[in-house]
C-alpha cells in the first residue's frame, strides 16, 4: 500500500507542476524581489566559510535556487521529477548547470561530492522526507551543509485548520484560512487540477499538516546530520503589513521587520504565529 501511495504522490506532483509550469514564476510569491533577496541572504549564511563550489538543488523546479546559487558556485546539479518545470530553467551564466528528471529520493548522485545542497519549498511535496534527506546526506562532502526553507510549520497550519471558514475574524485571519485550508479549490478553479491531485502533490502540507521541528530534528539526526539550526519566518499578518498603502514602502517594511524581530525573540512561544519553517544542517 505504501508504495502505491508513494507513486501516487510522485505522479500527482508531475501532473500538478506540468500544469503550473508556464505560470509558476509569476504566480508563486517567493519570486518577488524582496523574497529573493531574503533567500539569497539565507543562502549566503548557509555557505559561509564553506568555500562552496558545487551545489545540489533538490526539487529544483524552474530554477529558483539555481538562479541564486549560480552567482556564487561553479557547478550545480538540479533534480526534479517534472520535465515541464526543468525545461524552464535559465542555464546561462558562468556556472555549469546540469539537470536530471528523477525522484530526489532515488536519483543516483555522486557520493561525498557537493559542498551545499538546497531544497526550497520542496519537502512538503514528498510522501516521506527521510529518503530524500538521506540521499542529500550521502551526496554532501564531510562538512557540507543542507539548506531547506519555506516548508509549512505544523503549528501554524494546525491552528488555521481548526478555524471556521465562516467565522467572524479579521481579514488577515480569513485570508490565511482560504490560503491554508481551501487552496485546493483555487487551484482547481484556476488551473483545472483536481483537488485530489493538488493535495497529494503537497502531501506533507495538505495531508500531513506540515512539519514539526522536533520531528525534523529526529529524522535529520537519524540520517546523520549535525549542527542543525532551525528558523521560522512569515508571521501572521506580515503580508497585510507590507502591503498597507497608508504607509510608504520603506515604513511598511520597517514596521514588518520590527514585528518580525519581536516575534523571533519570543520563540518558542511565538512558534505557532510563523507560517514557515526551515533549517541548515551540517554533515
Amino acid at each position: 500500500m505504501e508504495n502505491t501511495i508513494y507513486d501516487k504522490v510522485v505522479q500527482a506532483n508531475i501532473d500538478l507542476h506540468s500544469k503550473l509550469s508556464a505560470h509558476y514564476n509569476t504566480c508563486e510569491p517567493h519570486f518577488r524581489p524582496e523574497n529573493i533577496q531574503n533567500v539569497e541572504n539565507s543562502f549566503l549564511s548557509a555557505i559561509q566559510n564553506l568555500n562552496a563550489e558545487k551545489m545540489l538543488d533538490l526539487g529544483c523546479g524552474t530554477g529558483f535556487m539555481i538562479q541564486i546559487g549560480k552567482k556564487y558556485v561553479k557547478e550545480i546539479l538540479g533534480v526534479d521529477v517534472t520535465k515541464a518545470m526543468t525545461d524552464r530553467i535559465d542555464l546561462s551564466g558562468n556556472a555549469t548547470i546540469k539537470v536530471i528528471n528523477d525522484d530526489t529520493a532515488k536519483a543516483e548522485l555522486p557520493a561525498n561530492y557537493f559542498d551545499i545542497a538546497t531544497a526550497y519549498s520542496f519537502l512538503h511535496h514528498l510522501y516521506e522526507v527521510k529518503p530524500t534527506l538521506a540521499n542529500a546526506y550521502k551526496a554532501l562532502r564531510k562538512g557540507g551543509r543542507l539548506y531547506v526553507d519555506l516548508d509549512p510549520n505544523y503549528y501554524f497550519w494546525e491552528g488555521v485548520n481548526k478555524l471556521d471558514r465562516e467565522g467572524n475574524y479579521d481579514f488577515i485571519v480569513k485570508r490565511e484560512i482560504e490560503a491554508v485550508t481551501y487552496k485546493d479549490e483555487d487551484i482547481e478553479k484556476s488551473f483545472g487540477v483536481s483537488k485530489d491531485v493538488f493535495n497529494n502533490a503537497e502531501f506533507g502540507k495538505n495531508i500531513k499538516g506540515g512539519f514539526k521541528e522536533e520531528d525534523l530534528l529526529q529524522t535529520l539526526s537519524e540520517v546523520g546530520f549535525t549542527k542543525i539550526n532551525f528558523f521560522y519566518h512569515w508571521f501572521i499578518g506580515q503580508g497585510s503589513l507590507i502591503n498597507d498603502e497608508q504607509y510608504d514602502k520603506e515604513t511598511r517594511f520597517k514596521y514588518a521587520e520590527v514585528m518580525n524581530q519581536t516575534l523571533q525573540k519570543a520563540l518558542p512561544l511565538s512558534k505557532n504565529l510563523f507560517k514557515y519553517v526551515g533549517f541548515i544542517a551540517e554533515k
